[in-house]
């Protein structure tokens, strides 16, 4: 074990006093130069660290390799043992390992000891058996990773770009003898990268609205909101998703698909094209990301597309009438792509700092909601070889530890990446500076107070919060209250950072002030909060103007909610009565959303509909009910089935049958109905619309599709598990679908040969994980390229690092051969080289690399040089071949664009 002010393997004349001075230097250079363009007020400092190789190995090429494998940003969770270091419950760092998913780092974080079972090599390692690895069979590879303590459930993202997409897991802190462990059962895709379901059953991709782009594509940024939803980044897109109470979310039902997911967000860099995102952080209620040129900020970020800011979308450039997001810090923090994140962990947003990575520098932004105590130090911790991810500890909010993970092998290597444990040295003992961004939400009686530290490196004990009255005229002095302060905070350790003030006037003015405490002494009180006026909460009032129109066995019915009784709606029920039988259809919808889809209905019968709104006290009347509206009869309708398969694949393998149902009319079926014998035993399905049934290992599987308009269709997605034991033949699987009414009985088909269809699918014997595979061979090969700069200052050479990689299990693959060009007039390649086989230049914007084999699982890196000469958009493409059949040809190729200044 070596601790040190920088990482290993950088030249000797860099000692702690010469990089203080040269950052001291190149800090206030940096400084002036961000002054003349922002009248920010933040300080550029050199605090004194220690960096010490935490996990993994210092330098693979000297020590060996180790257990860890390009990590990416973690948690920290807590289990149910007693540290005997703490005597608190122990808490283990979980992370995204390239090789082995997510894992967890054994001994535990408060373990003191540093000292690693050889030089070079951490005291730290991850532990294989508690890694969830695959999802569906296919390789998962975390990116930046999410947790919500009140429900034990973590979500991250899978950043292979045609696998599971955005993944929610389940953590037990009681597992493994209370170390605690994630759930290898229960993991759920809640939205794939794909057009349709994939084939774990998350939903399909949505919109970006700005460029009509499918999303997410390689999503990597993950972080919980203090509204409690999900929000998700993508490296390809600057469209940020936003999944409403992703704890309860089913993606299974295609109204949680619909309804509860949303873009609410652009990042400031798609005004530049797609956009990118390469992390999320949350202070408070405003959120910081990092994309391809620096740090961005979008204060209230958690009130875009929704009633507090009248529904538009927030980013750049502006949609629906919303502002362009701001992008902060760019002269020093230019290209943040290896992350951003906070040391703010949901539920609690008191943190203050956030951390921007490009690859192999790190910067620390202390009070950064403060502009005039925002503190910056660069190259914090020192340079790494690769930064691949952090993880800032979330017990000290005032000086938290962090851990930086780094591989100069960008993954292609196994087991040669390292986490590296940063650490302030702390400042001399003073009295707290005044916390900010003291905000109030009234309640009954009461109102809810919460402010963000401001933090001198000294923990704070507690805080007082008084209470005025607000002044009748906006910018006079406000008035004692005659409330007593309330203190919170024990005066041992870290304090919380919200307060409710309970014995106010309902109808009364308030606002608030707030005083942070240490050991030292008490702050000045912050500036007053936002006045605030306590009321008493109702019953919502009836929903007014409820319109229905009549669709295929459904209506579509719309209404208004003129108030919410002081209290946010949580859902309105609405009720379809037919006209002739009194029967009724019930739709609930969740929030304040004011209309929905009754499905269920019968045709040739009139109904009419109304409304109740529910909220925290109670529910409302019924509304008038709509006029009356009739659901057209049926006739007859042509439904058929459409099926396809891979034309070969390896035995032992999961094997897709992809059925296509569309009903080309004339009229509407209230019912479809599809019934399939399969060849082999069932691994998984998905369905774009109805439900299916069918259990793992089975081989009958059925669909009730529900209710298909004329001319609509409807995908099904079924993967049988081949053995392995039949190595040559075919296989086929044979389905076929029906039509029924609304009362169950069968209707007639217009063309009835059209209802079956099959898809046969040759085998080939599987590669085995040594062999080099051959023209028989299955396999899914993935290509993803990074810039080091993104938005270098022309004229400038660039790296760009190529991704090759094998993602099937452990079959081998042969003559794997990788090209790339530019067509753009400002890129050219100067040099190229790869760790796994010969490469080549031709002229000056192309070239060929090649491997004899990939092994299943493996990666092969391509390291280009490039030449910026001019301003603009500078684009590369690759894409990778090899001697058989890619089962997954959408993910070969990929795109890499430098937005030159």
């Amino acid at each position: 074990m070596r601790s040190h002010s920088h990482v290993p393997n950088t030249p000797l004349w860099e000692d702690a006093s010469t990089i203080a001075l040269i950052l001291a230097c190149v800090a206030v250079l940096l400084l002036i130069a961000f002054v003349t363009t922002t009248a920010n007020a933040q300080t550029t400092v050199v605090i004194p660290t220690t960096t010490t190789l935490w996990a993994g190995t210092q330098d693979f090429n000297t020590f060996g390799l180790a257990s860890v494998t390009s990590p990416a940003s973690g948690v920290i969770l807590q289990g149910t043992a007693i540290s005997k270091f703490t005597g608190q419950p122990v808490r283990h760092l979980w992370y995204g390992d390239t090789s082995n998913g997510l894992c967890r780092i054994d001994p535990e974080v408060d373990d003191p000891n540093l000292v690693g079972p050889a030089p070079g090599i951490g005291y730290h390692f991850n532990v294989i058996q508690t890694c969830i690895g695959t999802i569906n069979k296919a390789a998962f590879t975390p990116g930046q990773i999410a947790f919500d303590a009140a429900t034990n459930t973590v979500y991250t993202t899978d950043i292979g770009r045609t696998t599971a997409g955005i993944i929610r897991l389940h953590y037990i802190p009681t597992g493994d003898s209370g170390q605690g462990t994630i759930d290898p059962i229960h993991v759920e895709s809640l939205q794939g990268t794909q057009i349709t379901r994939n084939a774990t059953g998350g939903c399909p991709q949505i919109a970006d609205p700005k460029t009509g782009t499918k999303v997410p594509i390689v999503p990597d940024a993950a972080a919980i909101g203090p509204d409690g939803n999900l929000y998700v980044g993508s490296i390809r897109d600057g469209a940020i998703i936003r999944i409403l109470s992703p704890a309860t979310f089913d993606p299974n039902l295609d109204s949680d698909c619909k309804n509860k997911i949303q873009i609410p967000m652009l990042s400031a860099d798609e005004r530049f094209g797609a956009g990118h995102t390469f992390g999320l952080g949350w202070i408070g209620h405003t959120l910081f990301g990092a994309d391809n040129i620096a740090p961005w900020i979008l204060t209230n970020a958690d009130q875009c597309l929704t009633a507090a800011n009248g529904n538009r979308i927030c980013g750049a450039p502006a949609v629906s009438g919303a502002q362009m997001g701001t992008e902060i810090l760019a002269a020093l923090i230019p290209g943040p792509q290896a992350g951003a994140i906070s040391d703010a962990q949901f539920p609690n947003f008191p943190g203050n700092i956030m951390y921007f990575a490009t690859f192999p520098n790190l910067t620390k932004v202390t009070n950064i909601l403060n502009i005039n105590n925002m503190t910056v130090q660069t190259q914090y911790g020192g340079t790494f070889p690769f930064i691949t991810g952090m993880t800032a500890d979330p017990q000290d909010l005032n000086n938290a530890n962090l851990y930086v993970g780094s591989d100069a092998t960008q993954g292609g290597i196994n087991g040669a990446g390292s986490i590296w444990l940063v650490t302030s040295q702390a400042p001399p003992p003073a009295p707290p500076l005044a916390p900010g961004n003291a905000s109030a939400i009234a309640g009954t009686s009461s109102a809810k107070v919460t402010w963000n530290p401001t933090t001198n490196g000294q923990p704070i004990t507690s805080y007082n919060v008084r209470t005025f009255l607000a002044p009748p005229t906006p910018g006079l002095p406000p008035s004692p209250s005659g409330i007593a302060d309330v203190t919170v905070g024990t005066g041992v350790g870290t304090a919380p950072t919200t307060a409710t003030i309970s014995g106010l006037t309902n109808s009364t003015s308030y606002l608030f002030e707030v005083q942070a405490c240490n050991n030292s002494g008490c702050s000045p009180f912050s500036a007053p909060s936002n006045a605030v006026t306590p009321f008493v909460v109702t019953a919502p009032p009836a929903p007014t103007g409820v319109t229905a129109l009549a669709g295929t066995f459904s209506a579509s019915v719309a209404w208004t909610q003129s108030s919410n009784g002081g209290s946010p709606i949580t859902s309105s029920t609405v009720t379809g009565t037919d006209t002739g039988t009194a029967a009724t259809s019930t739709t609930v919808v969740a929030g304040a959303i004011t209309g929905a889809t009754v499905n269920g209905l019968l045709g040739g019968h009139t109904y009419t509909f109304a409304v109740f709104a529910t909220n925290a006290a109670g529910s409302s009347s019924p509304s008038t009910p709509s006029l009356p509206v009739t659901i057209p009869n049926t006739t007859a309708a042509d439904v058929s089935l459409a099926m396809s398969a891979p034309a070969s694949i390896n035995a032992g393998s999961i094997l897709t049958f992809t059925m296509t149902v569309t009903n080309g009319g004339p009229a509407p079926v209230a019912q479809v109905t599809l019934s399939d014998t399969l060849p082999a035993s069932l691994s998984s399905f998905s369905t774009t619309q109805g439900a299916c049934s069918g259990a793992v290992g089975v081989t009958a599987f059925s669909c009730n599709l529900g209710a298909m308009a004329a001319g609509s269709s409807a995908t099904i997605n079924v993967s049988v598990l081949l053995p392995s034991s039949i190595t040559s033949g075919s296989v086929t699987n044979n389905a076929s679908v029906a039509s029924f009414d609304g009362l169950g009985n069968a209707v007639s088909d217009s063309n009835l040969i059209n209802n079956s269809a099959s898809a046969t699918t040759a085998i080939a014997a599987a590669g085995g994980g040594g062999g080099g595979g051959g023209t028989g061979v299955s396999a899914d090969i993935q290509t993803k390229g990074s810039a080091q700069n993104g938005g270098p200052t022309s004229p400038a050479t660039d790296t760009i690092t190529w991704q090759i990689k094998n993602a099937t299990g452990s079959t081998s693959v042969s003559n794997l051969v990788f090209n790339s060009s530019t067509a753009s007039p400002n890129m050219t390649f100067t040099s190229v080289s790869s760790g796994q086989g010969p490469c080549s230049l031709t002229g000056s914007q192309s070239l060929t690399c090649s491997a004899a084999t990939l092994a299943g699982g493996q990666t092969m890196t391509v390291t280009v040089t490039v030449n910026i000469s001019s301003a603009g958009t500078a684009v590369a493409t690759g894409s990778a071949s090899f001697n058989g059949t890619d089962t997954q040809p959408a993910n070969n190729s990929g795109t890499v664009t430098i937005n030159a200044r």
